[in-house]
């Protein structure tokens, strides 16, 4: 049954919930400290790397006089930017940077805005009443839920349609990404996809929150996630 962020939340309740889950979460924030890390290396290093052999192709391209070669260069340096862009989506997915620049908001949206275009599946952001400030765990834990919700929209649902709706209220931030996909029993779930949906409340759990999830053969699924503002 689905809940709204307009309802009262017990800020006492869900504070001893989440110091009691605070030991479980402390592997799991060492976890996003060391994906941090290698996003970083991966941009500073292998970027770096790929920019000058970009200058290098090009360098070569205007000292060549060939046109079979330059014309080869040419898509060797197609090729050297797909790499680049590669290298900066995973580093996107390993640790959102942009939560830390601009924020949840725009962050989520351009989530969706790659999604789209990378999965095919038209996926609409709606931003309800947008929050002027949000703590970075709450920020994290959300934008961690939405992406690996959506990654099982990609591999699961078979939906040609997905929304991410995110509301903001006086007491709580809530967000939930529904698809029109084919659904499933959860209680019938295979083990791998199980973990994925087991990680999510884990996170939502473990700083307060609550989460949901609404799904049947044929009908689509919904996850929602409610926080509580006290972060």
């Amino acid at each position: 049954m689905q809940h709204s962020a307009e309802e009262p939340i017990n800020y006492v309740a869900y504070r001893r919930r989440a110091q009691n889950r605070g030991q479980e979460g402390a592997p799991l924030e060492a976890q996003e400290e060391e994906l941090r890390l290698i996003s970083q290396e991966l941009h500073d290093d292998l970027g770096q790397r790929v920019a000058f052999l970009q200058i290098q192709i090009d360098q070569l391209e205007h000292r060549c006089e060939s046109r079979d070669i330059v014309n080869g260069l040419r898509t060797l340096r197609e090729s050297v930017g797909e790499m680049d862009r590669d290298i900066h989506r995973i580093c996107y997915r390993l640790y959102p940077v942009i939560l830390d620049q601009i924020g949840l908001t725009v962050a989520l949206e351009a989530l969706c805005r790659e999604f789209s275009k990378y999965s095919g599946i038209r996926t609409t952001f709606i931003n309800e009443n947008p929050p002027k400030h949000v703590a970075k765990n709450v920020s994290l834990c959300l934008y961690r839920l939405v992406q690996e919700a959506l990654h099982n929209v990609s591999k699961h649902s078979g939906a040609r349609r997905a929304t991410v709706t995110l509301r903001n209220s006086t007491s709580a931030l809530e967000v939930v990404v529904e698809d029109s996909g084919s659904g499933f029993d959860p209680d019938a779930l295979d083990a791998k996809r199980g973990l994925g949906l087991a990680s999510m409340e884990q996170r939502v759990l473990r700083i307060g929150g609550r989460y949901d999830i609404r799904s049947r053969p044929g009908s689509g699924t919904a996850v929602q996630a409610v926080l509580p503002r006290w972060h």
